[in-house]
């Protein structure tokens, strides 16, 4: 009788219809436009793999509403590392990874959900061995984007539709992430230490393009000192974490991206 009565309950629309205490559900999390962009455009490729339909989880990146909201503990830099020291390392002698501080770092999740639909770079940031700048723009610069990463570019010649054909839009998202990692930590300042991203050294399109970081104003300009990403003069916002195997950089806008 009594598990009768708990299935009942269970069953029940009112039981259905249970919303948390505190949790208003006519109140978008953040970034829910966003995140339901790309839910779409996940949900479009699942659609052509009915081999493992069944068995595949929701995209890793569709985070529920409980963990926008409550993302867990932000692991902080030291006051030096935030603001002053971009470049002067890339190892604090932790045992922890890029990828183990990254899902904490609220201001840059956007982008760190797309990293994690690229398995390779993924076992990059997990791997203590292979030191990595991770340039991650902010939530911000990733909502004021013209179109979404995994959408075509302008100029694109390949014949391809990324709205039509799901390896194409993999292709683009891949890039647009790619170019955000720099294979080296520490990277030092300056145009004599200029490097490939991952995307360029993967693939070789653009072999002799290089980017690097310097700094502008301070001293008698009368200016803040800012870091900035060359070309195209990206504003680094500050060091949002250093561990063993490099640093997640914040930014105020993308890298190599029209």
């Amino acid at each position: 009788m009594r598990s009768t009565l708990i299935a009942a309950l269970i069953l029940t629309p009112a039981a259905l219809a249970f919303v948390p205490p505190g949790y208003n559900r006519n109140v978008p999390p953040p970034l829910d436009d966003y995140r339901s962009a790309y839910r779409q455009f996940k949900q479009s490729q699942e659609r052509h793999r009915s081999i493992v339909q069944s068995i595949v989880p929701p995209p890793i990146n569709a985070l529920s509403n409980q963990e926008i909201m409550n993302p867990g503990p932000v692991i902080p830099s030291t006051p030096s590392d935030k603001d002053n020291n971009a470049g002067s390392g890339g190892s604090d002698g932790s045992q922890l990874t890029i990828a183990d501080i990254l899902p904490s770092q609220r201001q840059i999740n956007i982008f760190a959900g797309l990293t994690r639909d690229i398995e390779s770079l993924t076992a990059r940031l997990e791997n203590a061995g292979h030191n990595t700048t991770l340039l991650a723009p902010l939530n911000s610069a990733m909502q004021s984007l013209p179109r979404k990463p995994w959408e075509d570019r302008p100029g694109d010649t390949t014949g391809i539709s990324a709205a039509k054909d799901e390896s194409k839009a993999a292709e683009n998202l891949r890039q647009f992430v790619l170019e955000h990692v720099v294979p080296v930590s520490p990277w030092l300042e300056g145009k004599e230490h200029a490097t490939q991203t991952l995307w360029d050294q993967q693939t070789g399109v653009q072999s002799a393009r290089k980017i690097w970081w310097e700094r502008r104003g301070g001293g008698e300009t009368g200016e803040t000192e800012r870091k900035v990403i060359m070309p195209g003069e990206v504003v680094v916002v500050g060091v949002v974490g250093r561990v063993g195997n490099g640093e997640i950089w914040s930014l105020k806008g993308v890298v190599n991206y029209q």
